[in-house]
């Protein structure tokens, strides 16, 4: 199968959308896919990853870690149609993605998209509330015309329904359960490097640091955990925005590392015992699963994705979105004093994330391209079909 992935972040960014397609990539070639990768133009190339095509990109000053890929698109249908793809996977939905849409729709190819983000919640926060039923009629008409949209929970499926988006597939995350893994060898030697002991509980964070992933609510939650048990240590992986303002309201209690990747970021979750999660924007939440292969106890918001993720009692905690802050904190404290409970919940996260495995879940998508190849074929098998008896000698063509 030829498949041809059109999205506006990939690597070097660091996100779960990025992680998520570099693991589709990974999979498809594997299985002896030829891949077309079409993505933003970083300033350094990216290897294995297919034949990459990058499109000339500028940063969005609200958003500095995000390139808008820059129009005319011209090279981009002219690399299309020389690749000759089976199947368009379209993963984002601005320029690139709508430019695409409308080219592999006149070109009749295969095309399907997928759901990642939770707009509303982000125009809330980056003050465009005001366009919000702009921008949901918007994604309604891009992904209602393609033949499949692919969305990661069904509490994400179960919102877009109710606002008529149509063929819905659940597309669940997977995680590397070799990578992400308790026993990481260099647990220990980042836990020294903080300046922390084998005996300190320590709390981790791993996301974009910014008002999307509800950090102020985190951070309040982790102000009174620190203040009611001093000992506790707090672990802050990844960058943003609020960076600034977090660090001076956890102060020494907290380490801030930036972001990180690969082995480096499996280094970093098992050398903590907890993890903590406020977002309320996430379609599923990567950063969770990870989390639990590692064998962490997750403490989060119910909300989106996480919900259907974390299993209350069992691999972790869930508070409402409406709760204070304290009711997080106070399910933080409850672990910290509990170590016995902590080591329960640990083991069973981390067994959930071993069965959790990207090849099933991309072997399943997988599965929904030949499909999707088979029907359109069909179609224009029968299309053919019919223009061939439309225009035999003696027939006449109905207007």
């Amino acid at each position: 199968m030829r498949i041809t992935i059109v999205t506006e972040t990939y690597f070097p960014q660091v996100n779960g959308v990025s992680r998520t397609l570099g693991a589709l990539v990974r999979h498809l070639t594997a299985s002896g896919d030829e891949v077309q990768l079409i993505h933003p133009d970083y300033g350094e190339s990216i290897d294995g990853h297919g034949q990459a095509h990058a499109v000339r990109s500028v940063r969005l000053p609200f958003y500095r870690e995000l390139y808008l890929p820059l129009p005319p698109f011209g090279a981009v249908r002219r690399a299309i149609d020389a690749f000759r793809p089976d199947i368009v996977h379209i993963a984002t939905e601005a320029t690139l993605g709508l430019s695409v849409l409308r080219f592999a729709r006149k070109r009749r190819l295969a095309t399907v998209s997928s759901f990642h983000t939770n707009f509303d919640q982000y125009s809330r926060h980056y003050r465009v509330g005001w366009l919000r039923s702009v921008i949901w009629r918007y994604l309604r008409w891009f992904h209602n015309r393609t033949r499949e949209t692919y969305v990661p929970s069904r509490a994400t499926i179960a919102q877009l329904e109710a606002m008529g988006f149509e063929r819905l597939v659940l597309w669940k995350r997977g995680v590397d359960a070799e990578t992400f893994r308790p026993d990481r060898p260099g647990r220990d030697e980042i836990r020294r490097a903080l300046g922390w002991t084998p005996e300190d509980v320590v709390i981790a964070h791993v996301s974009r640091i910014a008002p999307e992933k509800n950090v102020d609510y985190l951070a309040d939650a982790l102000s009174i955990v620190v203040a009611r048990r001093p000992e506790v240590r707090v672990l802050m992986v990844g960058d943003g925005p609020s960076r600034g303002v977090l660090e001076r309201r956890l102060g020494d209690s907290a380490r801030f590392v930036g972001y990180r990747k690969g082995q480096e970021l499996a280094d970093h979750y098992a050398a903590a015992d907890i993890f903590a999660f406020a977002s309320l924007t996430e379609t599923f939440g990567n950063v969770v699963l990870e989390a639990m292969a590692s064998g962490l106890p997750v403490v989060a918001v119910r909300a989106g994705g996480v919900g259907e993720t974390v299993r209350p009692g069992e691999t972790g905690s869930l508070v409402e979105p409406s709760d204070p802050p304290d009711v997080l904190a106070r399910e933080l404290i409850r672990l910290v004093e509990q170590p016995g409970e902590r080591r329960r919940l640990a083991e069973a996260a981390r067994r959930y994330g071993e069965s959790q495995s990207w090849s099933t879940i991309m072997g399943g998508l997988r599965e929904r391209y030949l499909a999707v190849v088979a029907e359109v074929e069909a179609g224009a098998s029968n299309r053919s079909a019919t223009s061939a008896r439309t225009h035999r000698p003696g027939n006449r063509v109905r207007r």
